[in-house]
């Protein structure tokens, strides 16, 4: 068992944690896909089968009558099939109503088989469901294979037992060709399905290949933070975005105190031990949605969406407190920093964020005129 599960990974390969997130991002493909074939299948195959039933029995009006019923009541059943497809944005529903389709129209198959004569085999259709069944539904292999199993039993059921006219050479035949179908449609779809979650796999380690590109080009290799050039565009379609809905934006822009006399007294390496821990403790602080980024030296900016005056000055005092009782290093004698912040809030003149950036760097060099470590606002 262990080495058939070794060889059938080799086939089809299993996403594991990925699988889910597969099925989601093929979501809407396979629903487009699914309702073309449910439409084309409908509209092919009932056309032929109703031209074939007046042949069969035009002279039987009130049967004729009947399969008219019966093929209308699949159509409405494909129809409902379609507008559930249409609607659904779940992953599941997708799955159970494109099973529950295949199923309703194995049945409907197989109960067709009851309206011909007992001499008469219905090989095409024996042929194309299961065919139809591993190429083209984007079900689970497992799901797949179940159905056009299920279908193959039950259609060699009625040939068998119902089919009492036909010669032996004959169910022979409709027995080989259900073997023959299952043994060129499984590796068919395994190799399908096999090909699809490879070709997503790549595309996952292309995108993860992307994003660490831009990671590296956009991001601080010293603090972890924003670039100066990747926190302005952030921060420039944040604002863009706050204007248009009238949301509050407020920024903070901190400025460490001293620093030059850290690099000069405890040396260079213990300068970026500095900016790094002043970084380390911003990010703990932020939330999910703020805008953080070192726009130079020791110069940061933090923006906050979605924030007024009063909380921003709060969110300023909490960084500048927490900086003020951080240890930076400790050698000789302990190392410690404070902080300078300015604040300052969006307001309805303000054009470009670089007004406002302006505002909250003036709010920042008027808390180092008054003593440093502490907050202005504005």
């Amino acid at each position: 068992m262990g080495v058939f599960k070794r060889l059938f990974g080799e086939i089809i390969l299993h996403l594991g944690d990925m699988e889910d997130e597969y099925r989601r991002e093929n979501l809407s493909n396979d629903i487009a896909q699914c309702i073309l074939i449910i439409a084309a299948s409908v509209a092919i195959t009932m056309l032929g089968l109703l031209m074939l039933d007046y042949l069969m029995f035009g002279n039987r009006l009130q049967l004729f009558h009947w399969m008219i019923v019966y093929r209308t009541v699949y159509i409405l059943i494909a129809l409902a099939t379609i507008a559930i497809l249409h609607k659904t944005r779940d992953q599941k529903l997708f799955d159970a109503t494109v099973f529950t389709w295949s199923l309703l129209t194995a049945i409907y198959l197989i109960l067709f088989n009851f309206t011909r004569p007992s001499n008469y085999l219905t090989t095409p259709f024996d042929i194309l469901y299961p065919f139809g069944t591993y190429l083209l539904l984007p079900l689970r292999l497992k799901h797949n294979f179940a159905l056009a199993a299920a279908f193959s039993i039950g259609t060699l059921f009625v040939d068998a037992f119902y089919k009492t006219e036909i010669s032996s050479i004959q169910l022979s035949a409709a027995l080989s060709s259900q073997i023959l179908i299952h043994f060129l449609g499984l590796p068919a779809a395994i190799q399908m399905q096999s090909y699809r979650r490879r070709f997503f796999k790549a595309y996952l380690e292309q995108k993860d290949a992307h994003e660490m590109a831009n990671y590296m080009i956009n991001i601080d290799t010293l603090t972890k933070c924003m670039t100066r050039q990747y926190f302005m565009e952030t921060a420039e379609k944040e604002f863009v975005r706050a204007k248009r809905l009238q949301l509050p934006l407020a920024l903070l822009m901190l400025d460490i105190d001293h620093f030059k006399k850290i690099n000069d007294n405890h040396g260079h390496h213990i300068g970026d031990q500095a900016l790094q821990r002043f970084a380390e403790v911003v990010l703990e602080q932020k939330r999910a949605q703020d805008v953080f980024g070192r726009l130079g030296g020791e110069e940061f900016g933090l923006l906050l969406p979605n924030t007024t005056l009063k909380n921003a000055k709060l969110a300023a005092e909490r960084i500048q407190k927490i900086w003020a009782h951080s240890l930076i290093a400790e050698t000789l004698e302990s190392v410690h920093s404070t902080v300078s912040i300015g604040v300052a809030e969006m307001s309805s003149t303000d054009c470009t964020f670089s007004v406002l950036l302006q505002r909250a760097d003036n709010m920042m060099y008027k808390a180092k005129r008054r003593g440093r470590n502490r907050v202005a606002i504005k």
